[in-house]
């Protein structure tokens, strides 16, 4: 899925089917850089998709030392970090994986300090780093910055941090600083998302002291040393919205397998709010829907249990169907509205105000093919929905962003009864 491939999509039929949730990236990738921490030993991770920055992240702990084996037919990954060897982050991997942020606290606590260059990611506009850094610092850590951040400590003491915004990653380096920090720890104003819960299960299995689970404060005890675990990785309820969605806005009905209902109450609640039907069978979600004449829908973005901003442009794409005017206002990042003008090639009626962060999006629209360049995961993916509900073919370029979210998406579209191919 690289070099010059794209994504056609000749859309226009219902859908019909199961399709399998995959394990979550945002959950896997902070267990990775935890999986650093054991001094000798093997720690096993399950249910682990090949998506490209899984497989970035692969390379930068094998570029550090560290011994992985990844069977991607099991998808179970095998890390050994008895061995460390260095700790500079090169800045060919770092620049296409923002969570390469997540091994500064195991590099730090293993070789004591790391050198990071830039950090790449998602083009999402300020996506602030200063609070990682500011909470190392309050437990002992020297920060130099030059050409590269050289982040450097050997005793590192428990305190009090703040986060100035509840961020995924900023949560998680604190919890696994505070994990060798020594004493106690907290944690205001912390990420509560339920790739945080199971990260944190990750960690308190491993030996960690972590309470406030599900709170946005945390207390962690410092303890002496973190022993390899095996763990089961929970499913990605990003993946689980992306095929609600896409049976939302192609119509038909199908199952998708492997859902935490409860983690996805707002999408659902505003799915059915627009007229398509959600049937919650324990882990299973039946997903039917007319495919037209959805009513809109309003939608704000905001810090979990919030509407996530991860679904804001997959939303999009699902309210150019309906019949009237959608509102969607992005209260978390400032540039993720870069769908706009990929929905706007394919047809769409879309009033921006990016000052605002507000979206109006005028229905029902009449999608017409276009070839698109999203430049990120979720645009990728909003692209592809709207694809779904376009009668032409939808070309995407830059596959490679949603490889980065999303494992086999061909293969699994078209076990639905989508027309999607990489070509």
């Amino acid at each position: 899925m690289t070099g010059h491939a794209f994504i056609e999509i000749e859309g226009g039929k219902p859908l019909s089917g199961s399709v399998c949730v995959q394990g979550s990236k945002n959950a896997i990738l902070p267990m990775l850089a935890a999986s650093l921490l054991p001094e000798k030993g093997c720690s096993v991770i399950r249910n682990v998709p090949p998506l490209n920055d899984i497989l970035v992240a692969f390379e930068l702990m094998r570029h550090v030392g560290a011994t992985v084996d990844y069977f991607a037919n099991e998808k179970v990954v095998c890390v050994d970090a008895t061995h460390l060897t260095r700790s500079d982050l090169p800045e060919s991997l770092t620049c296409r994986l923002r969570a390469s942020v997540l091994f500064i606290p195991p590099l730090l606590k293993r070789l004591g300090e790391v050198r990071l260059p830039s950090v790449g990611g998602c083009p999402l506009g300020a996506r602030n780093l200063n609070y990682h850094y500011r909470g190392f610092a309050r437990l002992g850590a020297r920060i130099t910055s030059g050409d590269d951040f050289v982040i450097s400590g050997e005793a590192f003491t428990g305190n009090t941090m703040y986060l100035d915004f509840p961020s995924h990653t900023g949560t998680e380096n604190l919890m696994m600083a505070a994990s060798f920090s020594k004493g106690v720890s907290i944690i205001e104003n912390a990420a509560s998302d339920p790739e945080i819960y199971d990260f944190a299960n990750f960690l308190i299995k491993m030996g960690g002291r972590i309470h406030g689970l599900g709170t946005r404060t945390l207390t962690v005890e410092g303890v002496p040393a973190l022993t390899p675990i095996d763990h089961y990785a929970m499913n990605d309820r990003l993946d689980a919205g992306l095929f609600m969605m896409a049976a939302g806005i192609a119509g038909g009905k199908i199952s998708i397998i492997g859902v935490a209902p409860g983690d996805l109450r707002i999408l659902i609640e505003k799915m059915m709010q627009m007229g398509i039907d959600i049937g919650i069978n324990g882990h299973v979600l039946d997903v039917s829907s007319p495919g037209r004449g959805l009513k809109p829908v309003n939608v704000l973005t905001c810090p979990y249990p919030g509407f996530a901003t991860d679904f804001q442009p997959a939303i999009m794409a699902l309210s150019c169907v309906a019949d009237g005017q959608s509102y969607i206002r992005e209260r978390i990042f400032d540039k993720r509205f870069s769908q706009v003008a990929e929905l706007r090639k394919l047809g769409a009626s879309i009033d921006l105000d990016e000052e605002d962060g507000l979206a109006i999006v005028n229905g029902p629209t009449t999608f017409k093919g276009a070839d698109t360049n999203p430049d990120n995961i979720r645009a990728a993916s909003c692209i592809l929905l709207a694809g779904l509900a376009c009668p032409e073919k939808t070309i995407i370029r830059n596959v490679y962003q949603i490889g980065r979210g999303h494992f086999d998406i061909e293969n699994r579209f078209q076990q639905i009864g989508a027309s999607v191919a990489i070509r």
